[in-house]
């Protein structure tokens, strides 16, 4: 194939090929490798899925990124049609299974309505996660398996470990008493609040005293668990803010009725454990070691191939 020249911004025409003022350019064929190509629709529809799983609009300084990126797959795609790599019907439609698994989609009709959302068919799905299968198929193939043990994982961990931080969490016991619609009910639910505090305070029992009122089945309460702090309410965190551990807050106000909280225990921002994220480091430093190593057999395969890439294209059309 590399024997055959291309030409240069080719172009899709349509109209008679005999008069050149009749010709009206369509698409620009925005990457080619031998005889594949991917036009300015093409590559504008894989920035529109990107944006969507991310969602994220892709910005125009990324399409030359993502043009290089198209290039570097269709590299791939022309050396797995070279080695006669093929994904049967029957890994595709498992494939296409595990997707919506993975997706928790219930049913056909709301199948149809994510791939609509995506800006696809489902043979534009099954076309996608074909090229994918290949791709994956055929770095396998080159790259071979990449042991990584347990002491390299933790040497990843030591040194982005900032990336696995949580927040301060706050471990709480909870009291809401709900109010009526039009809160006509308010500064009577307010008076049994304090009454409360004032009893928890005094005992110590806040836990016993929650119990006692929601077993009444006039309010709901109990254990809230360790919450990180900046995933509360405004003003349950303003609240617990207030707080040391043991002590009960004042009532407060929100849309769902009058709260007391007491804070069991207050927890510093810390990682979290390496147990938690294991799975996590290995994927990463996996998808690196493939990364640099498909790479390097891409700048070879380029070197065998016609490849072409006019990101500039995609500035002037739409």
């Amino acid at each position: 194939m590399k024997g055959i020249r291309v030409l240069t911004l080719a172009t899709l025409l349509v109209g008679a090929p005999a008069f050149a003022a009749e010709r009206q350019l369509v698409e620009g064929i925005v990457v080619r490798v031998n005889d594949r190509i991917l036009t300015t629709a093409d590559i504008r529809q894989r920035a529109a899925e990107r944006a969507t799983e991310t969602g994220k609009e892709i910005p125009p300084a990324a399409y030359a990124d993502l043009v290089q990126q198209a290039a570097d797959e269709l590299c791939i795609l022309e050396r797995a049609t070279e080695l006669k790599l093929e994904i049967s019907d029957e890994e595709l439609n498992a494939a296409v299974q595990q997707l919506r698994a993975d997706n928790r989609v219930p049913d056909d009709a709301a199948f149809e309505k994510m791939l609509h959302a995506s800006g696809l068919t489902l043979e534009g799905l099954k076309a996608r996660l074909r090229e994918s299968m290949l791709i994956q198929r055929l770095i396998k193939r080159e790259v071979g398996d990449l042991p990584i043990t347990e002491e390299e994982l933790r040497q990843r961990y030591a040194r982005e470990k900032d990336k696995y931080m949580i927040g301060e969490r706050a471990h709480l016991e909870h009291i809401v008493m709900p109010l009526a619609a039009d809160r006509t009910d308010l500064e009577a639910k307010l008076a049994a609040a304090r009454r409360l505090v004032a009893a928890a305070r005094a005992s110590g029992d806040f836990k016993v005293l929650v119990e006692r009122e929601v077993a009444a089945g006039q309010v709901s309460g109990g254990d809230l668990g360790i919450l990180v702090m900046e995933d509360l309410r405004p003003e349950v965190r303003d609240a617990v803010l207030k707080l040391k551990p043991g002590e009960v807050s004042d009532p407060f106000i929100s849309s769902t009725g009058v709260h007391v909280v007491q804070l069991i225990e207050r927890i510093p921002p810390s990682p979290k454990p390496f147990e938690e994220v294991e799975s996590e480091l290995r994927q990463q430093e996996l998808d690196q070691r493939y990364r640099s190593h498909i790479t390097s057999v891409v700048t070879e395969l380029k070197k065998r191939y016609v490849v072409e890439t006019h990101p500039e294209l995609l500035a002037t059309t739409k």
